[in-house]
């Protein structure tokens, strides 16, 4: 894993984890450990509240979803140039 793809997944985890914050304090805590299991959850949460104001939802979603692009792109560039 290149230096620049480990960024992307680190990125990726912070702001996943402020997501989580999120979903812990709003749902509770039963839906706040389904949403640590499965991190998908948890990014399909944000996406569905990210218009509430309250939440402040609109920055953190659309970088973690950044983060996630730019994780894909980086290691299928990584992968190529190993060949």
């Amino acid at each position: 894993m290149n230096t620049l793809s480990a960024i992307g997944s680190l990125i990726s985890f912070v702001v996943g984890i402020w997501v989580l914050v999120k979903l812990f304090s709003r749902e509770g805590v039963l839906k706040g450990i389904l949403g640590l299991i499965c991190m998908l959850y948890t990014y399909i949460w944000g996406w569905q509240h990210i218009k509430e104001e309250e939440l402040q939802l609109k920055t953190p979603m659309y970088v973690w979803t950044g983060a996630i692009i730019l994780g894909i792109i980086l290691n299928v560039i990584g992968q190529t140039g190993n060949m």
